[in-house]
């Protein structure tokens, strides 16, 4: 025996993932015959398969184990005792029945340690509590809701033309339902989860750019039996704003074929008589006339609202003649545009203002850079980003904590969930891939 082969034998085993059981399947959710002594914990993921035959050494006539064919792929949500719980993308739930094998995928790594509290005079830099997979396109936007109405929320990411939907908080890179856009030239804008309907389910609104018609236009889909079904087209784009006590408010508004004004009114979208329209009132912004880059904003017990000047930077509007704006830019930059009769509109990520007794607690927004030191930004190429924790000190907004993104953040949410809130944030990364992070408030 050659000394190689004796090394090889030498060497110990690799720890197998541990395996078990399915127990019972529930349409998308499973249980498990594996507990926490077996490395289940929540969010951890699993392979359900079947095996098949013995597979054996040509020569030497060893069993080499035998051949698997995987059923489904899921995450841990859930651990008792003497089970676990789990869920798997709906379009393989049908697929999954009790005797099934199961293993647990790569335990998930600890979480990264607190930052070192920033010195006096510095901005505390923050890390996320959480990093998700990455998915294979630069998503355009991100939207989270009760899609499947089971009370626990979930994250859909768009790319420029195709909407995923992903358990919250994401654990694994395959979607539990998706559905493209028809046509070849649309590129989807933006998208918005809401409930006006009053079905159970929140509906998915998706803003796209129809370039084969040269129109902007929104689908409402509603999610059914793990399955994506349009409920209704509209002929402007929708866009979620803020009223200044928080309150969450789709806006409307329509691209004119108008080069002199192109933007029509903002108006609330309402659902009356069985369909989507136009509310009442209009919504004046007074300097202020692109929905992707105002929100409403309470500071010092008085309305205003907060909206992206044409350089970056950001404006808080007090009344019609106090104002405060930002020494600085880049705020809103963003790769989703859409040039119309030579005029750049940019689709701008969210800006969010998050409150407590206390009133304002935080407005978070993004700061995104254009790679080759700005070179790129008249082509929407950004490198890297930053999300900023703003807080109103009685003068200004000053940023209370950032954190670095590895990309551009594009899409970003306050969720509630398991009893907490946290903040979520779609990062677009420069190969073309997207990862959504979590951050504690």
């Amino acid at each position: 025996m050659n000394t190689f082969l004796l090394l090889l034998l030498s060497l110990p085993a690799a720890a197998a993932d541990p395996s078990g059981y399915v127990v019972k399947a529930e349409g998308a959710t499973v249980y498990l015959d594996l507990t926490a002594k077996d490395g289940a914990a929540e969010k951890r993921p699993f392979t359900i398969y079947e095996e098949g035959e013995e597979l054996k050494h040509p020569v030497t006539g060893a069993s080499l184990g035998r051949a698997e064919k995987t059923i489904a792929a899921g995450a841990i949500t859930s651990v008792a005792e003497k089970f676990s719980i789990g869920a798997v993308a709906a379009a393989d739930a049908a697929a999954v029945k009790a005797g099934q094998r199961a293993r647990l995928g790569a335990a998930l790594p600890a979480p990264a340690p607190a930052p070192a509290p920033a010195r006096a005079g510095e901005t505390e830099t923050r890390a996320p509590r959480l990093r998700g997979p990455s998915v294979p396109y630069a998503a355009n936007a991100m939207a989270i809701g009760d899609f499947d109405s089971t009370g626990k929320p979930q994250v859909v990411l768009a790319s420029d033309n195709a909407v995923n939907l992903y358990a919250y908080p994401p654990a694994d890179a395959k979607p539990l339902a998706e559905t493209s856009l028809p046509g070849t030239n649309v590129k989807i804008l933006g998208l918005e989860a809401a409930n006006l309907d009053g079905e159970p389910g929140d509906e998915l609104f998706v803003s796209y750019y129809d370039d084969t018609f040269k129109r902007f236009e929104t689908k409402v889909y509603q999610l059914e039996a793990g399955k994506w079904l349009v409920a209704a087209e509209l002929s402007y784009l929708v866009r979620a704003q803020q009223d200044p006590a928080g309150a969450k408010v789709l806006v409307t508004q329509q691209i004119t074929d108008d080069k002199t004004f192109p933007l029509g009114t903002m108006y609330p979208l309402a659902y009356q008589d069985g369909r989507y329209a136009q509310g009442s009132p209009r919504l004046s912004y007074p300097r202020a006339d692109w929905a992707f880059s105002v929100t409403g904003l309470k500071v010092s017990d008085q309305p205003s609202f907060i909206y992206l000047t044409t350089t970056h930077g950001l404006r808080v509007q007090l009344n019609k003649k106090s104002y405060w704006r930002s020494p600085d830019g880049d705020y809103g930059q963003t790769p989703v545009r859409v040039r119309w009769h030579d005029k750049l509109h940019e689709f701008n990520p969210p800006m969010l203002a998050h409150y407590g007794d206390a009133g304002l607690e935080a407005l978070f927004v993004v700061r995104n850079f254009a790679a080759l030191g700005g070179l790129a930004s008249p082509f929407g190429v950004f490198n890297r980003g930053e999300l900023h924790s703003k807080r109103w000190n009685g003068l200004a907004l000053e940023t209370a904590w950032k954190a670095e993104l590895s990309g551009a953040g594009q899409g970003m949410a306050v969720v509630e969930t398991e009893g907490r809130k946290e903040l979520a944030v779609a990062v677009r990364g420069a190969a073309d891939q997207t990862s959504v992070w979590i951050f504690d408030l």
